[in-house]
């Protein structure tokens, strides 16, 4: 019985990561076809000629290198004000004992179940108000924001999960805070910061709506922006911007290669307590 289980729920998970894997695969056979055999055949290879030269043509029109910085620009610093700011906030929610303290923490995690597109016409005159608007700063600070509950909560779960001993000694032996928690506890959360940076990471890269709304000068437009350039012409030309995206996605693919083996761990943080 136990082993019918088990074949069962291996052909159901196979099934399940291939439809998943359908959408990838669909965008990579497109970016070969030709423009009337996109969606004129079911095929996921090209019928016929492979159509290597797109990628020459889209690399010309997307003018990658200058979006791409942007993007990293916008990434990189969202995720190291994420990483600083509520790893600070995690660590003071599990560690320290002040008033307010849950309150606080879960009118935090309040904010999970707000949706962040009811909030983009207040953060648009707040951003216009500081003369935020058409700049990086104006992407890098709602993105800070909006990861505040998630990740404050792996945080907080992350070092509650660390024995309370470690913190005492370190107290005793005359260490601050601050120094306890970035010379002590910062070194050990390798599995957190990589979750909640590559999380974090695929958000900010993907991200579309901000900038289209934040952004109006195209120096300064990322690569989701880049690629929505591309489609200039009176008919959709699928192939054009299935290359266009397949060219965006590979940082993310490489992002989750070098991260994956400390997913898992991130993600379980916490889930036992010593």
């Amino acid at each position: 019985m136990k082993r019918t289980n088990q074949v069962i729920l291996y052909v159901v998970l196979t099934v399940w990561g291939l439809l998943c894997l359908y959408p990838l695969t669909w965008m990579i056979g497109a970016s070969f076809k030709a423009p009337l055999d996109v969606m004129n055949t079911y095929s996921l290879l090209p019928p016929g000629k492979w159509h290597w030269e797109t990628y020459v043509d889209v690399w010309n029109r997307l003018n990658f290198f200058k979006y791409f910085l942007n993007s990293v620009n916008v990434a990189f610093w969202t995720l190291v004000g994420i990483n600083v700011i509520f790893a600070m906030a995690g660590f003071a929610f599990a560690k320290l004992r002040f008033p307010g303290n849950n309150a606080i923490f879960l009118l935090f995690l309040g904010m999970m179940f707000v949706p962040g597109i009811t909030i983009m016409i207040p953060l648009y005159l707040v951003e216009n108000y500081l003369n935020l608007l058409n700049t990086h700063l104006g992407l890098i600070l709602p993105s800070i924001n909006g990861a505040a509950p998630m990740a404050m909560f792996l945080f907080r779960n992350y070092f509650r999960s660390v024995p309370h001993e470690l913190y005492e000694s370190a107290k005793m032996e005359g260490a601050g805070v601050m120094r306890i928690l970035f010379w002590i506890y910062i070194p050990i959360s390798t599995p957190i910061i990589a979750t909640i940076t590559m999380v974090n990471f695929l958000g900010s890269w993907n991200s579309f709506l901000l900038p289209m709304i934040m952004l109006t000068s195209q120096d300064l437009f990322t690569l989701p922006l880049g690629v929505m350039l591309l489609d200039t012409g009176v008919f959709r030309q699928w192939n054009i911007l299935m290359t266009g995206s397949l060219i965006s996605v590979i940082p993310i693919i490489l992002c989750f290669s070098f991260l994956q083996k400390y997913y898992i761990q991130g993600l379980t943080a916490g889930a036992i307590k010593s």
